[in-house]
């Protein structure tokens, strides 16, 4: 599947054997992250159980290559993604990625060294990245980002404490483990940061919080004025990817202020409301909610964005059937899980 446009499809014993290669990391590379991306679109065709593809997950707990580690990240966000809606399977699977990520730590660590290769450090990326939805309330991880983020708060300009690229995740990380103060320690990186790009870590990092009041006012802050036209959807899209309820949150918030959003945007790009709509409706995974969503737009019509609702209506029925697969497999067990 990596050198001609086919999924390649291994039986059971098949990854079994494989499974051997995988752990000792004698598969090269680009054969592990391979069997990854195969095996979550079989699965996600209905050609392959999901029960093989946890199990051969989990054969990947001490994976260290950053090739293996963009295909791995990939289908544990897209699974985390449709698991949410089903409570249960959710915290069973967070637990299972929370182990392999805590791994990856211990590997990688927080500070770069001089021996690092670049792909190190674009894997050291992607390991914070999973720290802030995983593990923020590991004791060590929430120390350490809280660490980072009170010498950045001393002095913003010092990237050695708090690197450019590893700002959103250690803010997600401060926002989950606090309340209204530490919200209000990001919120007021807005209005000093030097640039726009500075100010993007905070828009994409505060609807993390845990407070659903605080998830409501980052809403209430997009359509206030205070944020730039071109940019306020990605604080939306920061609550209604942050959770399960955070969607429901930026759902509600879009609907009771859609001819508000509508009349900012005006006569400004599509695209601006194409992001909106994605933003705060893209994230349901049920056929109900995609029926929800569609009857609301036929009644609020959107000529310009229609592509991209049907679009999205499209990916959410899809998403709702691959639920309903995950969901008639053992992974709705807990004795699955455990003997992993």
């Amino acid at each position: 599947g990596q050198e001609v446009p086919m999924r390649v499809q291994s039986t059971p014993t098949m990854l079994e054997r494989l499974a051997k290669g995988i752990e000792s990391k004698t598969l090269p590379p680009c054969d592990r992250a391979g069997l990854l991306s195969d095996a979550y679109a079989l699965v996600k065709a209905g050609a392959m159980k999901p029960e093989d593809l946890i199990k051969l997950v989990a054969n990947y707990k001490t994976e260290e290559s950053y090739i293996v580690w963009q295909g791995l990240a990939d289908v544990i966000s897209g699974l985390d993604t449709v698991m949410s809606d089903d409570e249960k399977m959710s915290a069973n699977f967070e637990k299972f990625a929370r182990a392999s990520v805590l791994h990856l730590v211990q590997t990688v660590g927080w500070e770069p060294s001089d021996k690092d290769e670049h792909l190190t450090t674009l894997l050291r990326g992607i390991m914070i990245g999973l720290l802030s939805r995983y593990c923020y309330d590991d004791p060590a991880v929430a120390k350490e980002a809280n660490d980072r983020f009170s010498a950045f708060q001393q002095d913003a300009n010092d990237v050695q404490s708090l690197p450019s690229d590893m700002r959103t995740p250690v803010f997600k990380i401060h926002l989950k483990n606090g309340g209204e103060k530490e919200y209000n320690d990001v919120k007021s990186y807005y209005e000093t940061a030097t640039d726009n790009a500075e100010r993007k870590h905070v828009l994409l990092s505060l609807g993390s919080t845990l407070d659903p009041n605080l998830k409501k006012a980052t809403l209430e802050w997009t359509t206030s004025g205070a944020i730039k036209l071109q940019d306020f959807f990605y604080a939306m899209g920061g609550v209604g990817r942050s959770s399960k309820q955070g969607r429901d949150i930026s759902w509600e918030f879009f609907q009771a202020n859609f001819e508000k959003i509508k009349a900012m945007i005006g006569k400004g790009s599509p695209s601006l409301m194409d992001a909106c709509v994605v933003s705060c409706a893209g994230s349901f995974c049920s056929g109900e909610k995609a029926d929800e969503i569609e009857a609301f737009f036929k009644k609020h019509p959107l000529p310009q964005s229609a592509r991209k609702i049907a679009q999205t209506i499209e990916n959410m029925r899809a998403n709702g059937k691959f639920l309903e697969t995950l969901q008639s497999s053992e992974l709705v067990n807990d004795a699955f899980w455990a003997a992993l």
